[in-house]
């Protein structure tokens, strides 16, 4: 699931507010920590976190990055590159410079599907 999907995704996916409840919201801090997550689940595991915070939360406001839960919050792990991993990245941001940004591009040139593209850009942090 491409990161910057995930700011209409939860819009999306939050339930209708009860009469007299303000919808869903939430800081762009943790926005920004939704976007390094994985997601493993795709869209499912967003979709059951996003129906939990509405359900359980007795805060006010919008949705603090002290809210998501552990895994979320802190991020991904990083481990150091191998240096196939290092060539790979610096070939893909190559390729994104040479061809202006465009994803689209940037994937058909290097042989690869956009989605395995957007993939590596995530697991890079680009």
């Amino acid at each position: 699931m491409p990161s910057e999907d995930i700011r209409e995704l939860v819009t999306a996916l939050a339930p209708r507010p009860a009469p007299g409840q303000p919808p869903l919201t939430w800081t762009l801090d943790a926005l920004r920590a939704l976007e390094r997550h994985p997601w493993a689940g795709n869209v499912t595991e967003l979709a059951h976190l996003v129906r939990a915070l509405a359900e359980h939360r007795r805060a006010t406001g919008p949705v603090r990055r002290a809210e998501l839960p552990d895994p979320v919050r802190e991020g991904p792990a990083s481990r150091p590159l191998s240096p196939t991993e290092h060539a790979e990245r610096a070939a893909i941001l190559e390729a994104l410079h040479a061809h202006g940004g465009n994803r689209a591009r940037t994937a058909a040139a290097l042989g690869i599907a956009r989605a395995t593209l957007y993939r590596k850009l995530r697991g890079y942090r680009v």
